[in-house]
């Protein structure tokens, strides 16, 4: 007869317990149409040390079109560029997204934000919400 750990301790009254990773938590905008796209950010605590900026944005219409598109990320309020300025070509219904990380500080301040440029000209723009590393 095999004896294993578990088996021991189930017989003891002992619960085992698989410890699992920690999930990232995510914190996104809500989808922001802009004509014919929708774009929305998240900020993302993937580990205790990384935080991810996120910016997604959809083609709504069955044909290919193209938009600009911008991200930034924030941290403590001070905004640096995380995708430049660039017209991006979207395939029919096709969603895209860009993302950069941050080293994850205690008590600071991230949040990013997104901008997509209408037809007409005007940049859209959409946050997320600030957490706290």
């Amino acid at each position: 007869m095999r004896t294993t750990l578990a088996g021991v301790m189930m017989a003891s009254g002992m619960l085992a317990v698989s410890a699992a990773p920690a999930q990232a938590a995510t914190y996104c905008s809500a989808w922001k149409q802009v004509e014919s796209f929708q774009q929305r950010v998240c900020v993302i605590t993937e580990s205790s040390t990384k935080i991810k900026h996120r910016h997604y944005v959809r083609n709504l219409i069955d044909r290919t079109q193209r938009t600009q598109v911008t991200t930034f990320r924030y941290i403590n309020g001070s905004g640096s560029i995380c995708k430049s300025a660039r017209v991006e070509t979207f395939s029919a219904l096709q969603t895209k997204s860009w993302s950069c990380d941050s080293r994850r500080l205690s008590g600071a301040k991230y949040m990013s934000r997104g901008y997509i440029t209408k037809q007409a000209g005007g940049n859209v723009r959409v946050d997320s919400r600030t957490i706290t590393g």
